[in-house]
């Protein structure tokens, strides 16, 4: 998942938050009751798009995916396993595991104006299809269901359907594919718990597919208890970009079919504040939560954990925050290069940026604590690497690092390397600070700050902007695995024009057969013990210099009861939170 600059608990933070005194998982104490508006302030634009074959970022995950759709599976908030949703119980693998069989529920309803109109797995077939539409711009599903049978031609043009996924009755699904694929079972994750599977009615949405860029989000029709207010007629009118977003109860919901208690009658997304402004308002004001910052700025955190530790929610993310180094930039493509960097850096400074051991460990390698493969790669000690395994700078190590990529003074002589960061709080400190760290060792950096969709949209995720250093990343867990981590940024075949995520364009094909072989396991132990290795190996190679395994917090109102999700660490769950 991409991470707001922006899951399983780590024993030592849960220690540490209550030892400070930090509300934790279950908001700020009180009972929940039913009714009320809830308010979401956001500071970085809120939802990115309205379509939920789009959806990928925390915010559109909070505001829109678990408040205005069902999918095939859920997630509660404090589990790290998916839960049936449409679905009735769990798939039934069969043909060497290549073969997924799933009952979904009878009598979901659509709002309107299809609201006469219910679920039918031909509606999930579709949903799965179109997200390998251009038009639509999802950012997982070739990382995770391209080895469904049949999606090479339909993504050539070759077929209108995809062979491999059968809606052989109403409540049957039935997905082949050309392997064993672990994160398509519930071995090793929950691919079947993303937003492709939220079902999309191929008759009434494909005129909207049509295009340059599909529009059925600002038509779409609802199976969740809200929908994004709209006239009835199938158009949305309670979203302006960056503005606004407006969620009201779905009278086509049935509570005795979902799990969800949705106790808000209306939630409202108001954006684009200034994060301190957002802050304070959320703490001083009522029935508010915060939105898309994964933290409030130091000052703040630091105050209201003096004076309103009980609207304080700190968890652990779930995910890291990294420097990207790009492999294609000289001389970055030398190993003891990228190597010297990483020995050079504090990491500890680094985190003091964004408000010190409060806000999370830091990081010996790329894993975070709770996806599986992360104790085998080492654990909180790592995998022993003397690059890796100290907090703090070690300035002699990198020189003799860079004595090893030919530097015969232990120090960098070549030309600056362009270095792009994020120009806001506290990104910014940390590009600072990490300016000044690599300057130790002679690093001279062409360095510019620049608004942070423009780091994303215009260089670190376009190749051809041949950006040698991107200081300002962090990733989530798309679910509870680690191919969520290791496939979409270190295999070669995801790399792309734009948005592109494999930032040091690493397309080694050793490398790529290792993720593929580790992407076909399904026995837990063993999948564990592959991406454990390849955590390790993408460490070894200094790819990326992973700073820390961050902390996300979530501030509420006095009269909130705000309940953290572990599936999207950083937010609110909306559904599951309410007024006291």
């Amino acid at each position: 998942m991409r991470i707001s600059f922006l899951r399983t608990s780590i024993a030592a933070i849960a220690c540490l938050a209550a030892a400070l005194g930090i509300a934790a998982c279950g908001g700020g104490g009180g009972g929940a009751k039913k009714g009320g508006t809830l308010t979401v302030l956001d500071v970085a634009g809120g939802v990115d798009s309205l379509d939920p074959g789009y959806w990928y970022y925390q915010s559109d995950y909070q505001e829109l995916a678990n408040s205005t759709q069902r999918q095939l599976y859920g997630w509660k908030p404090d589990e790290d396993t998916p839960t049936p949703d449409l679905a009735t119980s769990k798939p039934k693998v069969s043909n060497g595991n290549k073969t997924i069989t799933i009952t979904i529920r009878k009598g979901i309803k659509y709002s309107a104006p299809l609201q006469n109109r219910t679920v039918k797995t031909a509606d999930i077939k579709y949903a799965l299809e179109r997200c390998f539409l251009p038009q639509v711009g999802n950012g997982y599903a070739n990382s995770y269901y391209a080895d469904i049978a049949g999606v090479d031609a339909y993504k050539s043009g070759k077929a209108k359907e995809i062979s491999g996924i059968k809606a052989p009755n109403d409540t049957t699904l039935v997905i082949d594919s050309t392997k064993p694929v672990g994160v398509l079972t519930f071995a090793n994750g929950g691919a079947l718990g993303m937003p492709c599977t939220v079902p999309v009615p191929k008759d009434y949405a494909q005129k909207y597919d049509k295009g340059k860029t599909s529009t059925y989000g600002q038509h779409q029709v609802f199976t969740g208890p809200y929908m994004v207010e709209n006239n009835g007629k199938g158009k949305i009118t309670g979203y302006e970009p960056s503005k606004k977003l407006t969620l009201v109860r779905n009278p086509s919901w049935d509570k005795s079919t979902d799990f969800k208690p949705a106790y808000f009658d209306r939630i409202e997304e108001k954006c684009c504040f200034d994060s301190t402004v957002a802050s304070r308002k959320t703490l001083t004001g009522q029935s508010m939560v915060s939105g898309d910052y994964a933290a409030p700025p130091v000052a703040v955190l630091k105050s209201a954990l003096s004076s309103r530790k009980s609207q304080v929610n700190i968890d652990p993310s779930g995910g890291n925050r990294y420097i990207g180094l790009n492999t294609k930039v000289k001389p970055l493509d030398n190993v003891n290069v990228r190597r010297a960097i990483s020995a050079v850096i504090d990491r500890s400074a680094l985190r003091t940026t964004r408000g010190g051991p409060n806000i999370g460990i830091t990081a010996t390698h790329f894993l975070p604590p709770g996806i599986a493969g992360f104790d085998e790669a080492g654990g909180n000690k790592g995998p022993g690497f003397d690059f890796t395994s100290s907090p703090t700078a070690n300035v002699p190590l990198a020189e003799s690092y860079l004595k090893k990529a030919g530097f015969k003074s232990g120090r960098y002589t070549g030309s600056p390397l362009l270095t792009v960061a994020d120009n806001t709080p506290p990104a910014s400190k940390t590009a600072e600070a990490f300016q000044a760290q690599v300057g130790k060792v002679g690093f001279k950096l062409n360095f510019k700050e620049v608004p942070h969709e423009t780091m994303l949209s215009k260089f670190c995720e376009v190749p051809k902007a041949a950006v040698a250093i991107c200081p300002n990343f962090g990733w989530g867990a798309d679910f509870f695995a680690a191919q969520s981590f290791i496939d979409p940024l270190f295999n070669g075949k995801n790399i792309v024009p734009s948005g592109n995520v494999n930032i040091s364009q690493v397309n080694d094909p050793a490398l790529n057969a290792k993720i593929e072989k580790a992407k076909a396991i399904t026995d837990p132990t063993a999948s564990a013990k592959d991406w454990g290795d390849l955590d390790k190996e993408v460490t070894s190679q200094s790819y990326f210099i992973a700073w820390l395994w961050d902390n996300d917090v979530v501030l509420s109102s006095t009269n909130v009861k705000a309940v953290p999700s572990k599936f999207n660490s950083g937010a609110a769950d909306l559904v599951f939170s309410s007024l006291k």
